[in-house]
């Protein structure tokens, strides 16, 4: 795993230090994206710095600095000459102000990005022309942090949900999928514990002390193929993953447990022996270990920069 990190250390070695910025002090949702960026740079023994949205920290930002940042938090970012950005949701006319080969634009993959840009691989793709690469979210650790194989129990009656159960005007939250996950887990005399705001220490140990890590999303991102971090993390974590969005069927080639609905996915994942349920985990570590860590984001970041 020390060549990732050689690797990543090289494809920044251009940029004089890389700035994530906004967010170091608000509560956000998106903070620990920031936050995630930011630890894995530093664990990478890459020059950084997490700033946060003010006018004092402008005069930091300096000519080859790379900066990532999210247009929400971003009322103080500067444009540096000859320096370089990552935006995510940005408005139109901030873009304008920079040369377009000093930037790229960040976006989530979604189903249907495969008609507007190049395929990188199965969940990475850009698009030269508008600078814009597409890719999910990932865990938070690297992957000689990731934790062994839980060994599950019977006895274990906690599933801990780690995150929001939400909704919108546009109604793409989770509440009515949640729901349905909570009445599935009841059925089978299990408590849905939906929790917020932990640290990463206490997330990782929750997750490891439930009996199962269900990643279940509401139906506008099951429609899209949204890939939601919570998956990513959960099998770093030690846990099983799974999931009602059929893109991670596809990610995990036979390593995820099968369902046509959430009953289904909940009673297949409890059905499996203790020694299936490890095989499982180790198969997907492997994967999210190879291809879904902030390390790989940040280099596909490095690579469209450079593209």
């Amino acid at each position: 795993m020390l060549k990732q990190i050689q690797t990543l250390q090289k494809a920044l070695k251009p940029y004089r230090k890389v700035i994530i910025w906004g967010l170091r002090n608000k509560k956000s949702n998106h903070r620990y994206i920031h936050e995630h960026f930011y630890t894995t740079l530093q664990k990478c023994y890459i020059p950084s710095l997490w700033l946060e949205d003010e006018q004092k920290n402008q005069s930091i930002v300096k000519s080859n600095d790379l900066v990532i940042s999210v247009g929400f938090a971003a009322k103080n970012l500067p444009i540096v000459n000859n320096a370089y950005y990552c935006l995510h949701n940005f408005e139109e006319n901030f873009h304008k102000k920079i040369n377009a080969k000093n930037q790229i634009c960040l976006q989530v993959y979604i189903q249907g990005v495969e008609q507007v840009a190049k395929k990188w691989n199965e969940v990475t793709y850009f698009n030269n022309k508008t600078r814009t690469l597409y890719q999910p979210w990932a865990t938070n650790l690297l992957p000689q942090e990731f934790v062994n194989p839980v060994s599950v129990s019977s006895l274990h009656k906690l599933v801990f949900w780690i995150g929001s159960v939400w909704n919108n005007k546009q109604n793409q939250g989770n509440l009515k999928e949640i729901a349905i996950l909570k009445k599935v887990l009841q059925k089978n005399g299990l408590l849905f514990l939906p929790i917020k705001g932990v640290s990463n220490n206490l997330n990782t140990l929750l997750i490891r002390i439930s009996r199962l890590a269900p990643a279940i999303s509401g139906a506008w991102q099951v429609e899209h193929n949204y890939l939601n971090c919570r998956m990513w993390k959960n099998i770093s974590y030690g846990q099983m993953g799974f999931s009602n969005v059929k893109k991670y069927q596809e990610i995990f080639k036979g390593s995820h447990v099968e369902g046509k609905n959430i009953e289904e996915l909940v009673e297949n994942a409890l059905s499996l022996s203790k020694s299936k349920y490890q095989e499982i985990i180790k198969r997907q570590q492997e994967i999210v270990k190879t291809k879904h860590t902030y390390l790989n984001r940040l280099l596909t970041i490095a690579q469209a920069m450079q593209s």
